[in-house]
């Protein structure tokens, strides 16, 4: 387990004064980076090696939106390897252990010279520990986007979407995604898939659609296969 303390800053609230969903996942990625950056398993030990971690699905549930200036605690837990996957949870909680936030993470290790899996290394799970996941309402299954769904856009990658890998950061497809919902939805449940990685100058199609009082979109590529589906309810 992994904990830093923060306090909601300006720059991640709302016109409400309450975080945005992008400034809760920035959180959570922060406290896996600085996680395995304590640990001497982050960029210094991965890269020698040709691999780097990118994540696959989140499962965000939000109790209730911490509001401009409180004072919050960020925690992880990775709790299984399996393979070349890594299953990590996050919390996002008040000074006095009020849970905010719950999360839920699948990430895939990958070989940058041939972009494939590799298999996670055998020290890794002793040098993170071992864990139970977290209790929490967990969603399975494939987001699908409704039969009807309409194109909301386009844009390309801009050089301020990537992140250190080159590729752009899991964050912003979110916050795109986002952009599509109706004025007033409140955001209790993300849930995300990441298929394949969008690079600078990449075209994204926007497609968005409902269902259920849910809203997917999936943001995709010039094919239309996508880059990221993601729900909200």
């Amino acid at each position: 387990m992994y904990s830093y303390d923060s306090r909601v800053g300006f720059s991640q609230v709302d016109a409400d004064q309450k975080i945005t969903i992008n400034g809760i996942i920035d959180y959570f990625q922060n406290a896996s980076t600085f996680h395995s950056e304590d640990l001497g398993v982050g960029y210094d030990y991965l890269l020698p090696r040709d691999l780097v971690w990118v994540i696959n699905t989140w499962q965000v549930d939000i109790i209730r939106y911490p509001k401009y200036l409180e004072r919050v605690k960020v925690t992880t837990t990775p709790y299984k390897f399996r393979a070349f996957i890594g299953y990590r949870n996050f919390t996002l909680e008040t000074e006095d252990g009020e849970i905010l936030v719950k999360a839920n993470s699948m990430w895939s290790l990958i070989n940058l010279s041939t972009m494939k899996p590799a298999v996670v290394p055998e020290e890794l799970p002793g040098i993170y520990g071992s864990a139970e996941p977290m209790d929490m309402d967990y969603q399975n299954g494939r987001i699908r986007l409704p039969n009807d769904a309409e194109e909301k856009g386009r844009l390309r990658v801009e050089r301020h979407f990537l992140d250190p890998n080159k590729h752009m950061n899991n964050g912003q497809y979110i916050n795109i995604a986002a952009s599509c919902l109706p004025e007033g939805f409140e955001i209790k449940r993300l849930r995300a898939e990441y298929r394949n990685q969008a690079f600078l100058g990449d075209e994204i199609t926007v497609m968005a659609g409902s269902c259920d009082g849910k809203y997917m979109v999936s943001l995709n590529n010039a094919e239309g296969k996508p880059y990221s589906v993601i729900e909200f309810s």
